[in-house]
């Protein structure tokens, strides 16, 4: 194993390798050195050591806290939320007063998973209420006034938004008149003006006091149901409300929000949760997938759970879903998961079906400044996961859009370096809606305002720095370090995803010596990798022309890969080339 390359140190302190790839500067000799009595480590080496040190943890007590995340240590009061109280207090008067309560979630894994913890904690106190999710094919982006008009006649009397609501201004002014409460739990971009809610949950107001600014829609509702707890109990057993973290982790990871600080914790007690399989539509999904409760991770949301959860919207409706999470019938949520799995299928191949498009366009087309795309043949609820495709190749905003009859919808992407809603609004009165995060949003507006967009996205693009995108590692290693020693040592880091990455590591001279392309299309690589035969996988990696006998570098995580009753640890390749 080795933590350093043959390259000095650039100015940056970041030392390059092969192609745009960087290895993060080493440890200090002294953090490799640390006392190590109190960090309750089963394997403590100077790998382990590095990875922590790249993830920006140099104090014992940073270590601890982050090896050990602990519910009841590091979790933190609900009511440091600016509003909270004023919520609390409101939701507490509509639950005993038997008012209407009607949940508004939006229609991804976020929002989907928090109108669950909101359902499911409100049955459970006998609450009066209904949950709505939006179609997102037919209706816009948070609330809208017709729905406002639907929930005055039903005689609502507090709407609970989740994952949404930050921007409709108009529409929470309009509930106002017809006296109807609005709690607003959001954390998207701020917008020009704040909505005149009853209560605005938001870490990003101005003046807000919560320690942690990154928490998921679904998080914030949790945040909500231990308040409504802690003011009155319901007779509730205390910690009950755990039980909801398998919720707040699908949503948690499915939002890409940082898992460091009390998302790690959420997300760590919510797999312990999803383990127990308590779910009859969890439980059904897993088993569909062959995946054992001692087997699920963060990346088991990542790529199994959240990907049904969301092609229920992308493909049909959140309802579906919606649903299947809170279904007790094991039959019911065994048809809904066949259900999802066959819009989840559709989905990727309309993905694919895009992609391959696109590609054949910009063949030619070295450096991409933007990239702005539709069709009427598109259907919005993919364009996300297309854009994000686009990014991750062309490394350039993306905007893919469904051109309707009377409508555009679409979504955008970009990385560090341009924030999409600021670019957007750049050209605020093209658009009939937008909104959203920093790299990822959507946006709706009228066909004839199409041209005059594109020219002036194009424009503002002028006025954002670009940074150079590079691949970094967190060490150099070789295939004598692939091994299940190691690989046990680094699910210490677990739950992986943004913020906290999977390690990534360097590889260098090796040779292939089998190599099958695979997949339906063929696009995937698998091979054997030396006269070791370690194994690999390279998704999407045939675009390289690769071949047996090649000696190549590579950047790639270690994987298991259980099959027909053995379990190998192998790479998972995330770029490579040919020396």
């Amino acid at each position: 194993m080795n933590l350093s390359v043959n390259a000095p140190p650039s100015p940056d302190g970041l030392r390059r390798a092969s192609k745009n790839w960087i290895v993060r500067p080493q440890a200090s000799e002294e953090f490799l050195a640390l006392p190590t009595n109190n960090l309750q480590l089963t394997t403590y080496n100077r790998l382990l050591r590095q990875l922590l040190w790249n993830r920006g943890l140099k104090t014992k007590e940073e270590i601890e806290k982050f090896l050990n995340p602990d519910y009841e240590k590091h979790v933190h009061d609900p009511f440091l939320f600016k509003g909270m109280e004023k919520a609390v207090l409101r939701v507490i008067k509509a639950i005993d007063s038997k008012e209407k309560i009607i949940i508004f979630a939006d229609y991804d894994a976020d929002g989907i998973d928090g109108a669950v913890v909101l359902a499911e904690f409100l049955k459970k106190v006998e609450a009066n209420f209904e949950v709505f999710i939006p179609d997102r094919f037919v209706e816009q982006y948070g609330l809208s006034m017709a729905r406002v008009e639907e929930f005055k006649g039903l005689g609502a009397k507090l709407v609970i938004t989740i994952d949404c609501g930050i921007t409709d201004f108009n529409e929470i002014e309009k509930a106002n008149e017809y006296g109807i409460d609005t709690i607003i739990f959001d954390h998207h971009i701020v917008p020009p003006k704040w909505p005149n809610a009853y209560a605005i949950i938001d870490h990003k107001q101005e003046d807000d006091t919560y320690p942690e600014k990154v928490l998921c829609g679904t998080g914030l509702a949790f945040k909500l149901v231990q308040g409504v707890l802690a003011r009155k109990n319901y007779g509730i057993i205390p910690g009950w409300e755990k039980w909801l973290l398998d919720s707040v982790a699908i949503a948690t990871v499915a939002d890409m929000v940082p898992l460091t600080g009390e998302n790690r914790v959420l997300v760590k007690y919510g797999i312990d949760v999803l383990k127990k399989m308590r779910r009859a539509g969890i439980r059904s999904i897993l088993q569909s997938r062959n995946i054992q409760p001692q087997e699920i991770t963060s990346g088991t949301i990542g790529f199994v759970l959240s990907p049904r959860i969301n092609a229920a919207s992308r493909m049909d409706h959140a309802n579906t879903a919606f649903e299947l999470l809170l279904t007790e019938n094991q039959i019911e949520a065994e048809w809904l998961t066949k259900r999802l799995e066959e819009k989840n299928t559709e989905r990727r191949g309309l993905v694919d079906e895009i992609l391959k498009k696109l590609d054949e366009k910009l063949a030619g087309v070295e450096s991409p400044k933007l990239i702005f795309e539709g069709s009427r043949e598109w259907p919005a609820g993919v364009l996300g996961i297309a854009a994000n495709r686009l990014l991750e190749k062309y490394h350039c905003p993306v905007f893919l859009y469904s051109r309707q009859q009377n409508v555009v919808k679409g979504s955008c992407r970009a990385s560090e370096g341009v924030n999409v809603v600021e670019l957007m609004r750049g050209a605020e009165d093209c658009f009939s809606d937008f909104g959203g995060h920093a790299f990822s949003g959507g946006f709706s507006l009228l066909p004839e305002k199409l041209e005059d967009l594109e020219k002036r996205l194009r424009k503002s693009l002028d006025s954002f720095i670009y940074k150079e995108i590079s691949r970094e590692a967190d060490a150099e290693i070789s295939l004598d370090d692939v091994t299940p020693e190691i690989y046990a040592m680094l699910q210490e880091l677990e739950p992986f995803g943004q913020g906290n990455p999977k390690p990534v590591f360097l590889l260098h001279d090796i040779l292939i010596k089998e190599l099958r392309h695979v997949g339906s299309d063929k696009t995937h690589v698998k091979m054997k990798l030396s006269d070791k035969g370690i194994g690999a996988i390279y998704f999407r990696g045939s675009h390289n022309g690769f071949k047996a006998g090649d000696t190549v570098d590579i950047l790639a995580e270690l994987q298991e890969n259980r099959w027909n009753g053995f379990t190998n640890i192998e790479l998972n390749i995330v770029d490579a080339v040919k020396i």
